[in-house]
Parts: structure tokens; C-alpha cells; sequence
């Protein structure tokens, strides 16, 4: 069983409520189409996106967490405040594997059939994977994507390596404390070595005025990045878009 955790921003954070929604159920409908039915979807928010679908495998935590200002802190405590929450309910899953999502990123459909396929494997990093700037006709593969983008990883977990309840301290818990650009090593350093994604497991979209990091790939000016992006653009086929949900 793969577990996809997906926490979403607060509607008094965003600049258009609708524009989020839309966003995040692009994702979700991404995560729903596995073409393995070992897969949950688990979706923390304040309030569901507008467009909210049912399907079996997904389950919307709607809940009255505290309202984030407007500071990056505050904004990054909730999304951690989230993850908890739902890996809370990622417990009753385990073993398994899981895999924290970003609201408005998309997954390889193969995803699911990879972790059945292996299911004593102790995870795996997505060395190679794409980034998308929203709306436009290309996309562009990374190396490193891991150090890049939070939905990058997925990692074989115990009921004992997630929380129990929200009063327990997240740092108790390794998966909840360390993020995702230095995973891969601490994995190692924990002894559980992550092995790379043999196929581009994500898409990492940016360009939406909505991400936290404010990145848009397409107006980053480097020579460097732009000769990469010549070598590495991928036009976006109806098979690509299928794959991963766009």
C-alpha cells in the first residue's frame, strides 16, 4: 500500500481560493489514477477545495487547525501541522509505503504498481523527475530533483514511525522533522539507504502564484539552466499529460 499525504493551505493565505482548488484537484485527480488500486490518498485542509470529489481511495481531513499569518514560518508550521494530522490516519496503513505530496504538484500514475511490486523495499528518492511551468506547452526534466521539490520521496513506514495523535511532539517522529532536501542523507545515515526512482515519479509545477516557494522555472535566467532546458524539454504529449494527470 502506497500512502499519498497531501496537506493543503488555508483559504485566508491564499490570493484566489478558487484558483488553489482548482490546483489541488488536478493533484488529487493525479493521485487517483494509479493504475494500482494499493494506493489511499489522505488530504488535511481548514476547509476542502471547491470541486471536492469522492472516490474510494481518498480521505479529506477537514478540520479547524489555526489560522497561519502571513509569514513564511507560520505558513510552513501549518503545512507541518498538517502532515500530522494526516499521517495520523497514514498509521492505520502501515506497514506500507508513504509519500508526502504538495497540493499542487502531479505523480506518475505507476507509482502504486512500483511500491506493490516491491513491498519490503525501504523507499526511494526521485533523482530525475520534471518541472512545469503552469499553464505553458513544455516541461523540463532535473537531476537532483529530490533537493528541488518536497514531493520527491517515498519511504517504507511502521505504525511506530508515525504519530499516534496531534498532542504528541512531531519531532519525535523522524518523517515529520526532516525535509526533503536532506532525506536522502539522513536516510542513509539512519541505515535505511533510499535507492533512486527508476522512471520520472513527479511533476514539480511552478509558475501558479500560489507555491510557497514563489519559484517560476521559466523566468530563472542562468545560461546554465537555459542550455539545460534546451537538452531536457519534454512536450507535453497526451500520453505525458495522462502519466501524470495534467
Amino acid at each position: 500500500m502506497l500512502v499519498f499525504v497531501v496537506p493543503l493551505k488555508s483559504p485566508t493565505v491564499t490570493k484566489d481560493w478558487g484558483h488553489v482548488s482548482r490546483l489541488a484537484i488536478r493533484t488529487l485527480r493525479s493521485l487517483c489514477a494509479q493504475t494500482s488500486p494499493e494506493f489511499h490518498v489522505i488530504l488535511a485542509c481548514n476547509r476542502a477545495p471547491e470541486g471536492i470529489f469522492q472516490h474510494p481511495n481518498l480521505t479529506v481531513i477537514e478540520e479547524d487547525f489555526p489560522e497561519p499569518d502571513a509569514t513564511h514560518h507560520s505558513r510552513m508550521m501549518d503545512k507541518f501541522r498538517k502532515l500530522q494530522r494526516a499521517s495520523v490516519e497514514a498509521r492505520r496503513h502501515m506497514p506500507g509505503h508513504l509519500m508526502f505530496v504538495d497540493a499542487d504538484d502531479c505523480v506518475s500514475r505507476r507509482l502504486a504498481a512500483w511500491c506493490a511490486e516491491h513491498p519490503d523495499a525501504t523507499g526511494w528518492y526521485f533523482k530525475r523527475a520534471y518541472v512545469y511551468d503552469d499553464g505553458t506547452r513544455f516541461a523540463f526534466a532535473r537531476d537532483d530533483f529530490d533537493l528541488l521539490c518536497g514531493s520527491s520521496a517515498i519511504v517504507r513506514c511502521q505504525p511506530e514511525d508515525l504519530p499516534q495523535s496531534m498532542e504528541e511532539p512531531r519531532t519525535d517522529y523522524f518523517f515529520l522533522t526532516y525535509s526533503h532536501p536532506i532525506l536522502r542523507d539522513s536516510m542513509r545515515e539512519r541505515g535505511t539507504p533510499l535507492e533512486p526512482l527508476p522512471f520520472p515519479g513527479a511533476v514539480y509545477i511552478t509558475g501558479t502564484g500560489e507555491n510557497h516557494s514563489g519559484m517560476w522555472y521559466g523566468k530563472l535566467k542562468s545560461r546554465r539552466l537555459l542550455l539545460q532546458k534546451i537538452f531536457t524539454a519534454r512536450y507535453l504529449t497526451p500520453g505525458f499529460r495522462r502519466e501524470f494527470g495534467l
